[in-house]
């Protein structure tokens, strides 16, 4: 049923495509197909779509055939996209989306065409990431003499360690020359190595903050424990984490008038004796009835950023020694590490689910139609929809390579898109050469030519991108904000997978114009 210049045109696509009847049965098995399961067209003709393709959901769950795009769409006679994961030949898992649209003859539906995209690229993406942050690995070093471990019974200078190995993220240890010079008891140790090891068991950002305040309890043989966490936004200490104490105690109001806080923002470790005996305290009644007697507060820093504080109290009247401030300073860096990382990895999985959502969201946007127009105007409003930018522009080379013409824009004014022409701006050469160019201050950056017009129009940076298709570059794609941004390295390499799924849907849009002539 298909002429033999379709099939060359399909053959050539890099997306899996195949058709099957009303029957389920595959008629037709295009060599991208091939290449992303394994199965030569040979093996699969007669068969079933459910008895070749293995489908499996989010969770690893086998999809039931009733649930397969390609069926669905028989049923329906209409087209159904899923984003699925998909076992080859090779029992390898590949990440997928499938389409499925109903093919018609006449008035009545004969079978569904389906296109399988390889989605991969953006969980490697993620996982590289991941694999990048897992390699800034964690260093024992010795909090006092600053000495780093080796071995089970060896440390050295740290200098000759980062001769020899490089940089690294520090955790601190301590070395037992140390713990015998500082600490009159060796329980201290073995005490900061067990609320060390707990609080750095868990990446989950709450988890951490409990396990710093209940371990703080129990290593320290106090009453209870509360953290409290700096909001850089309203520069006021927020209760993170508490044990030991009624919520009552805890919502009693507001710390900024207490000195010991002010103290240990500053960076000193304060400890007050007895705060019943204390006439001037703020919380005094409130913490007799809680049968606090002694508060001991720590600052959490940060390298040299106070980032909390962290208070023991105890039922009676503890006098704290110089070395017992220390241990609790110990611990306090230790647990604003343990509290960094795990903000930075939930930071780090928030964006890499971020990612995979835009790119979802703008490869099905783009997949929807086969129209040039459509595609250009989907693909300028769709990217500053769901990457929070001002603006976006498409320029495409014409049939000579040589000049670029606006063939799509978003959110500029016509006053703007008419400046003049880009082809000789260094960043739009560099793009056209296959180089990402991210341009931070439109004002300043003299690789762009219409400075005072990007000002006038509110723009502040721009990321430009070569728009690739079957290896040619044939145009840009331009990404512009209203605010100062920073382009990270994650940023560019993720916006140039998304210019590169625009070019083949143009491409394609293309192709579908010409043969539609």
């Amino acid at each position: 049923m298909f002429r033999n210049i379709y099939l060359n045109i399909l053959d050539s696509i890099s997306d899996g495509v195949y058709y099957v009847n009303n029957n389920r049965k595959i008629e037709y098995w295009n060599k991208g197909a091939e290449v992303l399961t394994g199965y030569p067209a040979q093996d699969v003709i007669g068969k079933t779509c459910d008895e070749v393709l293995l489908f499996e959901d989010e969770v690893g769950i086998r999809l039931p055939s009733y649930e397969y795009p390609a069926i669905l769409c028989l049923q329906s006679s209409k087209t159904h996209v899923k984003s699925l994961f998909l076992t080859n030949k090779d029992k390898e898992k590949i990440y997928i989306e499938e389409q499925a649209s109903p093919v018609a003859r006449g008035n009545k539906i004969i079978g569904a065409v389906c296109v399988l995209r390889d989605n991969t690229r953006v969980f490697s993406a993620v996982e590289s990431h991941i694999k990048k942050l897992r390699r800034e690995r964690l260093i024992p070093i010795c909090a006092w003499c600053k000495k780093i471990k080796v071995s089970e019974d060896s440390w050295e200078q740290i200098e000759k360690h980062l001769t020899e190995e490089g940089f690294g993220v520090f955790t601190h240890g301590m070395c037992p020359d140390c713990a015998d010079k500082i600490f009159e008891k060796k329980v201290y140790l073995e005490s900061y190595q067990n609320i060390c090891k707990a609080i750095s068991a868990s990446l989950s950002l709450n988890e951490v903050l409990n396990l710093i305040v209940t371990n703080a309890v129990k290593v320290m043989n106090v009453k209870a424990s509360m953290l409290r966490l700096l909001n850089k936004e309203t520069q006021k200490l927020e209760v993170a984490a508490y044990y030991g104490l009624s919520d009552r105690y805890v919502n009693k109001g507001p710390v900024e008038y207490d000195k010991s806080i002010a103290d240990a923002m500053e960076g000193k470790a304060v400890s007050i004796y007895d705060i019943t005996s204390d006439s001037d305290a703020r919380y005094r009644k409130d913490a007799e009835q809680e049968g606090i007697r002694s508060i001991l507060s720590i600052p959490v820093k940060f390298k040299k950023e106070v980032i909390g504080v962290l208070r023991m109290y105890t039922a009676e009247p503890v006098k704290y020694k110089d070395e017992d401030l220390k241990f609790m300073a110990a611990i306090a860096e230790q647990a604003a590490i343990a509290i960094v990382n795990a903000r930075t990895f939930e930071t780090t999985v928030s964006r890499a689910k971020e990612y995979l959502r835009v790119f979802e969201e703008v490869t099905k946007a783009v997949s929807s139609t086969l129209r040039l127009k459509e595609v250009l105007s989907l693909i300028v409003r769709k990217l500053p929809e769901v990457m929070n930018l001002k603006a976006a522009t498409i320029r495409l080379l014409d049939v000579t390579g040589q000049k670029l013409e606006l063939a799509a824009a978003y959110g500029l004014s016509e006053k703007y898109l008419g400046r003049g022409p880009v082809d000789t701006e260094e960043n739009v050469r560099e793009a056209l050469q296959t180089r990402p160019v991210a341009i931070y201050d439109v004002s300043t950056d003299p690789r762009v030519h219409y400075q005072k017009e990007a000002m006038e129009e509110g723009i502040k940076s721009i990321l430009t991108l070569p728009i690739i298709a079957r290896g040619k570059v044939i145009g840009v794609l331009r990404l512009l904000t209203d605010r100062p941004r920073h382009f990270t390295e994650e940023d560019i390499a993720f916006s140039a997978s998304l210019a590169e799924v625009c070019g083949t849907a143009i491409e394609n849009a293309k192709m579908y114009e010409q043969l539609s002539m």
